[in-house]
């Protein structure tokens, strides 16, 4: 008769006939025992205002970007504006830019060789202690001190001395002082060989090895090779892109300009990764499509070529500084956006000021200057930024109380899948 394991008999066989018999359904839930488990937001984590504002300056910085780039184009459209200073201007920034970008990059290079020395150095002296205290641990392993080989000169007295004792004594004490020389002088080694780390390690000159400095320069040149390569470019496209849209309405050009300027905005990289080659790629190419439009709308080949040069260093090299700047200090992530500030509210103060020159008038019908509208673009544009950060900041801390997720027993249960060669192996 085959009888049953002991588990079976108390185990799942009894909790299936417990289950098999209860008079309450499968789908039964305890009314008293219910909402023990309740959890609400455990993941939550609360806003606080200020960090919300510092996060914020990385959309007000796009925002800004966008709002030159459009006072710049409309500067040149308008010949208010000469589109060789332009491109100028914006051309010298990008140079002095990148020797800073280039700076930071050959410190943290720096930085992470001379870590990587240190770490290598402190692994070897590990090691090297690790090895002596082995060669101690061995009994015999150890190399003979001068103590004991100046012990082996002491001579016995001459009465219980012959002549064939004085003949081994002589060689006896030769022997002792040729091993004392080398006990002496293998510790003299000994010691160099411990110090010469420490020694090394304080006479170590910080700069990067040859390797280092020749992995730079190829960086260098081939920085400058793509400059003049995208330069040439631009000179030979200009003609074709000053009649690209030729047939198009200008309405229309205004709107898709617009609209790819928004998606610029909307789907841009604001995760602050410096470690990203080609970070938002949608976003740029949205913005490089609007500048091309906008520059087809635009007279002169030279126009066309400044315009479409200077929106590749706004919306293609200034992110990357931005992005290294914030990496390096948050002291120069917001020296950058008050730059930024004043540049956007200056250049709407003198487009929006009317006027040939970009002045305004007064209240008497005077023309105003052009500095004076620049300056009232600046404190309206500085005003603008600190009510919107501030306002959307606790807008979003407000709508946190809102949130409400839930957890529990009854949530659904994840499976566990097990791969078909686990098993196969069962």
């Amino acid at each position: 008769m085959c009888v049953p394991p002991a588990r079976d008999l108390c185990g799942c066989h009894e909790a299936t006939l417990t289950g098999a018999l209860s008079p309450d359904p499968d789908n039964y839930t305890d009314q008293a025992t219910f909402l023990e488990n309740l959890q609400r937001n455990p993941r939550l984590q609360p806003y606080e205002f200020w960090p919300l504002v510092a996060d914020s300056t990385v959309i007000l910085q796009q925002v800004c970007s966008v709002i030159i780039f459009v006072t710049c184009f409309v500067g040149i459209f308008q010949e208010r504006v000469s589109p060789v200073s332009v491109v100028g201007w914006g051309s010298l920034a990008t140079f002095v830019g990148w020797l800073i970008w280039d700076m930071w990059v050959g410190q943290e290079t720096e930085n992470e060789v001379l870590r990587r020395q240190n770490s290598n150095r402190s692994r070897a002296a590990m090691e090297r202690e690790s090895r002596k205290d082995r060669m101690l641990s061995v009994p015999g392993g150890g190399t003979p001190s001068a103590a004991s080989s100046v012990s082996n000169l002491a001579i016995p007295s001459e009465r219980s001395l012959s002549h064939g004792n004085l003949v081994a004594l002589r060689r006896s004490h030769s022997a002792s002082v040729v091993s004392l020389q080398s006990t002496v002088s293998t510790s003299q080694y000994g010691n160099a060989s411990q110090r010469s780390p420490n020694d090394s390690a304080e006479e170590l000159n910080h700069s990067p090895s040859s390797a280092l400095h020749s992995g730079r320069t190829s960086m260098r040149l081939s920085t400058v090779k793509s400059a003049i390569l995208i330069y040439s470019t631009l000179l030979g496209l200009s003609p074709i892109l000053k009649s690209l849209t030729r047939s198009t309405s200008s309405d229309s050009i205004w709107a898709m300009s617009f609209w790819l300027l928004v998606i610029n905005i909307f789907f841009f990289d604001y995760s602050g990764g410096v470690g990203v080659k080609f970070p938002a790629s949608l976003s740029t190419n949205a913005a490089l499509m609007a500048s091309t439009v906008l520059a087809s709308r635009l007279p002169s080949t030279g126009q066309v070529f400044s315009l479409t040069l200077f929106s590749i260093e706004v919306f293609g090299l200034f992110p990357v500084f931005r992005r290294y700047a914030r990496h390096r200090s948050f002291r120069y992530h917001v020296a950058l956006s008050v730059l930024l500030v004043v540049g956007a509210g200056l250049g709407v103060g003198l487009i929006l000021g009317g006027g040939d020159k970009g002045g305004g008038k007064d209240a008497g019908g005077g023309a105003w200057p052009p500095w004076r509208s620049g300056f009232l673009g600046v404190l309206v544009a500085a005003l603008l930024s600190v009510v919107t950060m501030g306002g959307c900041s606790w807008w979003l801390i407000s709508l946190q109380k809102y949130k409400n997720a839930i957890n529990g027993p009854w949530d659904q249960a994840r499976p566990i899948i097990i791969s078909r060669r686990l098993w196969e192996d069962d």
